[in-house]
């Protein structure tokens, strides 16, 4: 082998993203994370920089006309795209791109379209810009061989709304590691088409294509579908280029081309960084042969992790990776929650991976792995993986696996034992005495909490007389309840679980992320103090400060009659109504 993708290198000084992302991170403990590899850059690259230090005024820069001959003959040699220099718009990075061209396509209030699970930059990129989010999730067939495929009459559904003006489009699919057919993206550019809707064509990963598999940029698939996409391209995931930050996008339509060029200019984005430039034509010119001999080393990742878990753990589902260096793996049977799964791979097996839930919520129990590592990292990561997961089942073999269950109706409740400002140590079931309604909450100082409570206690005197009772989980302290209602105590009992024991005993999850919370919806961003209230949370909370909320109604004998799990963080049916009173 010419190239060198065995070394690891040691990435903990230089203030690596992933790395810093990863407490312990260590050539011993590789972070397979972030989608940006460790190996060692291509050494015509390497060349290439040092000759331009040498060499080179580093002045601001624009485009050479080497510059696009490169990127041009990049797109036509591996693609058979053929583009001329004036489509290109460039870029400090595909994620800036995205949000540029939702801005291009559209207007404040209108909607986008994304298919998860799917690259998580995606909900902010439209967040962050005011549109609405429209999830036309990915089907995953049932079966070992079963693939994901796109729901093309709800993107059709979607699509047809007068709101719907953009698709975001992940191709190859990011991070189910899947290739769209030429039979698939006909499909998609139909519909988009029939209905006006423009297509962000993510296709970073599009050089990173398995052995057997090919792709297909979705503009060449016919005239109609060049002119309603922007197909966004970059080095950055084939090369490892991502800190140079430099991205080609390719926009056929001037007029959408106009506008995003006109928002670069809005932003003071008046052209790439010099090392960009360089670094960007030297890989399309001179390091094909870089790329021909890490696309195996990849393939081989994908088929020794594939290999380990069919011996060891082949309740693991491996999706074959057919692009991509990242592998997407369905973890459910394993018997966690996504919550238990997180803790033990990064508490336990000291693995930093990206977790699934952060793709959508049909993400939860899977994980992705970066391959672009060496063997010997991926060796230690599994091994680390193995050890955490014998231990984890070991204990469970002598203990007992932890209780959590989805409630649904017909279902027994068990194990509601609660503090509240009247007592400790109380049992819902034991002490009911007529039907209960049970409202999961997020803490006595939220203000939403303050609010629904406001509303609990203007029903109460309907809810009582209608003969049920209410309980209101809150994640605060006795203490701090006691303290807060001292001079108005509520009429039914506000339960005091601090820790969240009983949300994580009935898996009333969090929301996988600030926008989740919001479901995509520009109503609730807005009430929720906007875009960028919401995308920069800091700061402590009395309890999770992405909890959503839940209600179940829970008959005398302990039996759920009703239940609800809040898919936003307003999902909460009114209580009179709840009740059928």
């Amino acid at each position: 082998m010419k190239y060198d993708f065995t070394s690891v290198p040691d990435r903990s000084q230089c203030g690596s993203s992933k790395w810093a992302g990863a407490p312990g991170a260590s050539v011993e403990r590789v972070p397979l994370s972030t989608a940006d590899m460790e190996f060692p850059i291509a050494p015509a690259i390497v060349e290439q920089l040092k000759d331009l230090v040498d060499t080179t005024i580093l002045g601001y820069t624009r485009p050479t006309q080497n510059y696009y001959d490169a990127v041009c003959g990049w797109m036509a040699r591996r693609h058979d795209y053929r583009v001329c220099p004036e489509e290109i718009v460039t870029t400090p990075g595909v994620v800036y791109a995205l949000g540029m061209l939702v801005e291009a396509a559209s207007q404040p209030g209108d909607s986008v379209i994304v298919m998860p699970p799917v690259y998580y930059p995606f909900d902010m990129a439209v967040a962050a810009r005011g549109r609405n989010l429209l999830y036309n999730p990915l089907a995953l067939e049932e079966g070992e061989n079963g693939r994901y495929r796109i729901q093309y009459e709800q993107l059709e559904q979607l699509a047809a709304r007068p709101d719907a003006k953009v698709l975001l489009f992940c191709n190859p699919h990011n991070p189910v590691g899947q290739v769209w057919s030429r039979e698939e993206l006909e499909k998609v550019v139909e519909i988009c088409a029939r209905h006006n809707v423009f297509i962000i064509d993510d296709e970073i990963h599009n050089d990173l294509i398995m052995p057997g598999y090919k792709h297909t940029v979705l503009a060449t698939v016919s005239e109609q579908a060049r002119q309603i996409s922007a197909v966004c391209t970059a080095p950055s995931k084939t090369f490892n280029l991502a800190g140079v930050q430099c991205s080609n996008i390719f926009i056929a339509d001037p007029e959408i081309r106009a506008k995003a060029k006109s928002f670069n200019l809005t932003n003071m984005i008046m052209g790439l960084n010099i090392f960009a430039y360089r670094a960007c034509q030297a890989a399309y010119d001179q390091c094909e042969d870089w790329l021909e001999e890490l696309l195996p080393v990849i393939q081989g990742n994908a088929e020794y992790v594939t290999q380990f878990m069919k011996e060891h753990f082949p309740q693991v589902r491996v999706f074959p990776l057919e692009g991509t260096y990242l592998l997407w793996l369905d973890m459910r049977a394993l018997g966690m929650t996504h919550v238990e799964l997180e803790k033990l791979m990064k508490e336990d097996a000291g693995l930093y991976l990206d977790e699934g839930y952060i793709f959508g919520q049909s993400g939860r129990g899977f994980e992705r792995i970066n391959l672009a590592c060496s063997r010997l990292t991926l060796e230690r990561s599994m091994a680390r993986f193995k050890e955490a997961m014998d231990k984890k089942q070991a204990q469970w073999a002598a203990e007992g696996k932890p209780y959590h269950k989805t409630l649904a109706a017909g279902q027994k409740l068990e194990g509601f034992v609660y503090d509240a400002p009247r007592g400790e140590g109380l049992d819902l079931i034991a002490q009911m005495e007529k039907p209960t309604l049970v409202i999961f909450s997020r803490y006595y100082t939220c203000g939403l909490c303050q609010t629904l409570l406001s509303q609990l206690r203007a029903q109460w005197p309907a809810i009582e007389k209608a003969g049920y009772d209410l309980k209101v989980v809150l994640q605060s302290t006795r203490q701090s309840v006691v303290e807060g209602t001292k001079d108005n105590p509520y009429p039914f009992d506000l339960v005091c679980d601090p820790e969240a024991k009983l949300y994580d005993r009935y898996n009333v999850f969090e929301a996988d992320g600030s926008v989740a919370m919001a479901g995509g919806s520009l109503e609730i961003i807005k009430a929720l103090g906007g875009p960028s209230k919401l995308l920069g949370r800091k700061g402590p909370a009395e309890g999770r400060s992405r909890q959503l909320p839940a209600a179940f109604l829970v008959g005398k004998d302990g039996v759920i009659q009703k239940a609800h799990y809040g898919q936003t963080i307003v999902d909460l049916p009114d209580a009179k109504e709840f009740l059928g009173i």
